[in-house]
Order: structure tokens, then C-alpha cells, then sequence
């Protein structure tokens, strides 16, 4: 583990000590004990679904590349890249996706998908995001900052898009940056780019309906009740805060995001707590047992 890493791992656990010293780790130890296991057993069927939804999408812009890889092995590789996601910073693990499949697709086309598939998530999250902050949040100025940090990545991203024939022509005339060129022309191999943007956006929304029913199905667990409708629109900026690259997959910061925006429902800041570290857990496990077999390959 490089020194940086260990700076991360140490960074965020630092922050998780802060808030169960702040929270006190009794009590959200206690929440967590309470919860019905007949709940949290919902909670990871509900994720599976959400994994369907999510591995169909990157499917499908593999399939508007020119590749087909069966449903089985990009849900595998899909739950295998989200292991690599959890260890590391601003979950560029999720690059390692088409290393699981790689007897069935070229590394640049597969690149080129992972950049398509991350982009409808900054999307779908700005726009959700954007909607939450309106409904829910327009009085308070700083909650703004991440749908607009959001919107200039996706504004960004998409000119990149719209540009990439000229900048795949750019990059072949350069020695040093040819290799580049290969990415972006995989990316032109997608000719309706707007209707597989519109298309993978559509599935990211309902992806996100199913997290915001797992956190709602996880409160419920420990008697809370928090209203769907914030879940489905604000979830989306919480889950932003992992790809800030200080902690290693957004570990403290995510957790303390989840607890702050759960007490806006009346929710106490420990049982908050502990409804995020129940969905990391649950989160996490699953990845592990769907994608641990892919993501050895890579390991």
C-alpha cells in the first residue's frame, strides 16, 4: 500500500473516530444491534436489484459499442470493480471493470464505456441533486455548491463528448499522446450518443429510486421512518461526497453526509449514523460475495 493510500485509510478513519466520539459509539452500536434482521435481508435484496439495473446499463453501452458480454459476467464485473471501488480514493477502482471481462472486450472500448457509464451518474446526480436542493434546501447557499460542482463536471464531460472526433484527431498527431486516440475513437464508435446518455440517465434514475428504498428499509429497521421522496432526491449528493479523493471511497465523509442529511427528518445524529455505517456494511458485503471472484482477476 503506497503512503498516500495509508494518508487516506488514516484520514478517514480519523473521521469516523471524530463522529462516534461526537455520537457516542455506545449508542450507535446499540441501533445497530437493534436492527431486524428481517429488514436489513430486504435491504441487500433491494441492492441486488439496483446491481441488475446498474450492470443492464453498462451492458447496454457495450452493446451501442459493438460489444456483447452476457448479462452473468457484467454483473459480476460490475460487483468486482465496486470491490476495487471501496479501497480506493474517489472510487477510481471502478476503472478496473473491463480487466474482469477483458477476454471479451479491448481495454480502450472498455475504458470508453466506464467514462459513458460514470458520466450518466454525475448526471443523474446533479439533476436529482439539483431538484433536492430546490424542494428541500434552497435556503441554506452552501448545500448548492455540490449540484453546481456536479453540473461542471457534466457540462464539461459533455463538450469532451460532443469534441471527440476532433480530438481524437488532435491526440493522432502527437507521438507522445497517439495511445490516447484509441479512447476517444472508441468513443466514436457510439453513433446515437444522445439517445445512450438519455438512455443510461433513464436507468440511473431508477437505480437511484432502489438506494433511496434500501436507506429508507435500513431505517425502518431501527423504528425511523424518513421520507422517501428526500432519499430518492438527496441521496445522490451524499454519495458525491465519495468521490472527493481525501478519504478512501468517501469513507467518514459519506457517513457523516448521510447522518447530517437524515437529521434534517428528525432522525437523532446517532441513529443517522448508524443507518450509514448499516449501509455500508450491507453495501459492501454484497459486493464482496456477487464480485469477489471477478475481482480477483484483477488483484
Amino acid at each position: 500500500m503506497r503512503f498516500k493510500e495509508i494518508l487516506r485509510l488514516a484520514f478517514g478513519l480519523m473521521l469516523v473516530a471524530f463522529l462516534l466520539h461526537r455520537l457516542g459509539p455506545g449508542d450507535v452500536a446499540r441501533t445497530i444491534l437493534s436492527a431486524k434482521p428481517a429488514y436489513v435481508l430486504m435491504a441487500v435484496s433491494v441492492y441486488s436489484i439496483t446491481f441488475l439495473i446498474l450492470s443492464t446499463r453498462w451492458r447496454m453501452i457495450l452493446h451501442d459499442m459493438g460489444v456483447d458480454v452476457p448479462l452473468k459476467s457484467a454483473y459480476q464485473a460490475f460487483a468486482g470493480g465496486m470491490i476495487l471501488s471501496d479501497i480506493t480514493p474517489a472510487r477510481i477502482g471502478e476503472l478496473s471493470r473491463p480487466l474482469l471481462v477483458r477476454e471479451r472486450i479491448e481495454m480502450s472500448r472498455g475504458l470508453a464505456s466506464i467514462v459513458l457509464d460514470r458520466l450518466s451518474d454525475i448526471l443523474t446526480m446533479f439533476m436529482l441533486g439539483a431538484c433536492g436542493v430546490i424542494l428541500f434546501f434552497r435556503e441554506r447557499g452552501e448545500v448548492v455548491l455540490i449540484p453546481l460542482v456536479l453540473a461542471i463536471v457534466a457540462l464539461a464531460s459533455a463538450a469532451i463528448l460532443h469534441s471527440r472526433r476532433a480530438i481524437s484527431e488532435m491526440l493522432r498527431s502527437s507521438d507522445r499522446l497517439a495511445p490516447l486516440a484509441l479512447f476517444f475513437d472508441s468513443l466514436t464508435a457510439v453513433n446515437d450518443i444522445r439517445f445512450v446518455m438519455t438512455r443510461s440517465v433513464l436507468l440511473t434514475v431508477i437505480a437511484w429510486a432502489t438506494h433511496a428504498l434500501r436507506v429508507h428499509i435500513l431505517a425502518s429497521s431501527v423504528g425511523q421512518e424518513p421520507s422517501l421522496q428526500m432519499l430518492f432526491l438527496m441521496l445522490p449528493l451524499v454519495s458525491a461526497l465519495s468521490l472527493i479523493p481525501v478519504s478512501v471511497s468517501g469513507l467518514g465523509l459519506v457517513e457523516g453526509g448521510m447522518a447530517a442529511l437524515l437529521a434534517t427528518q428528525g432522525i437523532p445524529a446517532s441513529t443517522g449514523l448508524s443507518i450509514a455505517f448499516m449501509d455500508r456494511m450491507v453495501t459492501v458485503a454484497f459486493h464482496i460475495i456477487a464480485g469477489w471472484r471477478a475481482a480477483s482477476r484483477a488483484i
